[in-house]
């Protein structure tokens, strides 16, 4: 399955995700993780800037606003993706934060 860039941010500003979850590299960075639901593909966003726990979106470094819809999940596509993303940045390990993010454990934090 290949992996691409998506498209410009001023081509979609918006994305809804379903099946999402938000995971933390080692360095600290914070990522959406989720099925596209404009075309069904495996997605990971920028690093993750402003997060609303409650309207359950987020905006990301490029500005991206990424709408979570439905409940916290995966799939087998955003798992390849994932694993292949983390291939290409060199992250060698991650933490899935999004019930510490939802539950509002980090409300200080930018995210």
């Amino acid at each position: 399955m290949p992996i691409w860039k998506p498209r410009p941010t001023s081509e979609m500003p918006r994305i809804p995700l379903s099946r999402w979850r938000i995971f933390e590299t080692e360095d600290g960075s914070r990522h959406f993780v989720g099925v596209d639901m404009f075309d069904w593909s495996g997605r990971v966003s920028s690093q993750i800037v402003a997060f609303d726990r409650v309207a359950l979106q987020g905006t990301t470094e490029t500005g991206r606003i990424y709408e979570l819809v439905g409940r916290k999940g995966s799939s087998l596509n955003v798992e390849y993706v994932w694993i292949r993303w983390c291939e290409i940045y060199e992250v060698a390990s991650y933490t899935d934060v999004t019930d510490r993010l939802l539950e509002g454990e980090d409300d200080d934090d930018a995210t």
